[in-house]
């Protein structure tokens, strides 16, 4: 190799570090107690007179948070997504369960997979969870990060990790490219179909150990 040719692999090597570091989240924290799977997500009615406004290109958005919330679960699907207004402000979905469903033993008997904002589940014959159960523990969550950090620290999940999210339901309404458009959370965990998954603005996100805010 010649030095020209080592020079420029060396500046490439710089740069696509630095691209990696600029992405990468910040620890805003750190919590050792062991995450408890078990739990069921807690929910609290909120009002507050101070919406969160988010403008994109093309559009501008009210958030109006309805309920405190706070789940503890594992990751058994995530889903990202960039085209269209929803996409840039909710660029992710969450499929998260907890109870027995976060168990590994159950891990043979359901399975998971998400579709154009919706998560499908599936489960085998034998499996010692009825359909009920599994509606009440697992939900999808169409995230909207509170930050940057948020975003990039949830961009590194994976499948089968467990975490701890917090922030608010909420409704959101808005105008994009001159059409009206609106956006409503669940608030509840057993209900189905359209209008029952959650939109979670998310303001603090622990990972394992990790927290980031």
């Amino acid at each position: 190799m010649d030095k020209k040719s080592f020079s420029l692999l060396i500046l490439t090597t710089l740069f696509l570090g630095l691209l990696i570091g600029y992405d990468r989240p910040e620890v805003t924290g750190v919590e050792f107690e062991k995450i408890d799977t078990s739990q069921d997500p807690v929910q609290a009615p909120y009002k507050s007179d101070d919406p969160i406004i988010r403008d994109i290109k093309c559009g501008c958005f009210t958030i109006t948070p309805v309920a405190e919330y706070k789940i503890w679960g594992v990751v058994v699907g995530k889903e990202t997504y960039s085209s269209d207004w929803d996409g840039k402000i909710s660029p992710m979905d969450l499929t998260i369960v907890w109870g027995k469903l976060a168990e590994p033993e159950y891990d043979r008997y359901v399975s998971y997979r998400h579709g154009n904002r919706w998560y499908f589940y599936q489960y085998k014959p034998g499996c010692p969870l009825d359909q009920s159960y599994i509606i009440s523990h697992s939900s999808n969550n169409h995230i909207i990060p509170a930050r940057e950090n948020i975003r990039r620290a949830i961009k590194t999940l994976k499948r089968k990790e467990k975490v701890v999210l917090e922030g608010f339901l909420v409704n959101l309404k808005g105008i994009y490219k001159g059409k009206s458009v609106t956006w409503n959370t669940s608030l509840s965990r057993t209900d189905t179909g359209s209008g029952s998954c959650e939109l979670f603005y998310v303001s603090k996100l622990r990972i394992d150990t990790r927290i980031y805010e």
